[in-house]
């Protein structure tokens, strides 16, 4: 069974030489880059990942429209800051040769700001979603914070993908102001109750408080993600 390792981009040039280093086991890289402006396509096409240019409406249309350029039976969906550690390879390798089942969870370890995070809401528990799936096996949805959704069973792999998340607090606080802009779209209403509770579920239900700052800011800064969200579409700047 042949796998293609399809990755999206935009400006990755930092974070992909890291990422393609880690898919020697995979017998088609495929990069779907939506405009990149620095070197990410040239260090794309050193490693030998074939690149395609596709025009960004969502992370979802990105994905599935990889998934219709992939000359693999199997595939294995990332983004351009997660490594395949070797033993994740070997299990994903045999995975695909037993027929078991159609896709599979991989969680994630998330490294942020240096350090890798298991609560407040960011331990491989939690960020743990289909990553690796037989072509044609169902689609991603949502624009957001995108999913696969299989139409046939589903599995779980033992071992993570790193994920070398958030460098800077910066970096963070841009993707909550670009990411909410899109989420807002596709919005009516937001509870104003709804940026307290999560902080809470974070920050002590899912043992924020045990990873020092790390655990406050993160549970703060998605707070402020959904505060975001509700001014966003109280000025009505995404209106229908």
């Amino acid at each position: 069974m042949k796998l293609t390792a399809a990755i999206i981009t935009l400006n990755e040039e930092k974070d992909l030489p890291r990422t393609l280093e880690s898919l020697g086991f995979a017998d088609e890289v495929l990069v779907i880059d939506s405009g990149s402006v620095d070197k990410t396509v040239d260090v794309a096409m050193r490693h030998g990942a074939r690149v395609i240019q596709h025009q960004f409406k969502s992370y979802a249309d990105q994905r599935n429209f990889a998934d219709g350029q992939a000359k693999s039976e199997w595939i294995l969906s990332l983004d351009a800051d997660v490594v395949v550690p070797p033993k994740l390879a070997c299990e994903i390798k045999s995975a695909i040769t037993n027929h078991q089942y159609q896709a599979y969870f991989v969680g994630r370890l998330n490294i942020i700001w240096g350090k890798i995070v298991t609560v407040a809401d960011w331990g491989p528990k939690d960020d743990n979603h289909i990553w690796l799936y037989q072509k044609g096996s169902g689609g991603w949805q949502s624009d957001v914070h995108e999913q696969y959704l299989t139409n046939g069973s589903a599995g779980q792999l033992k071992e993570r993908l790193i994920h070398y998340n958030y460098d800077t607090v910066f970096e963070y606080l841009d993707k909550i102001n670009s990411y909410s802009d899109m989420a807002v779209k596709n919005l009516t209403k937001v509870s104003w109750f709804s940026p307290l509770i999560d902080f809470g579920k974070r920050y002590f239900y899912k043992l924020g408080f045990l990873a020092g700052y790390r655990g406050l800011f993160l549970s703060y800064l998605q707070a402020i993600y959904l505060i975001s969200l509700k001014i966003k579409l109280r000025q009505g700047l995404y209106s229908k």
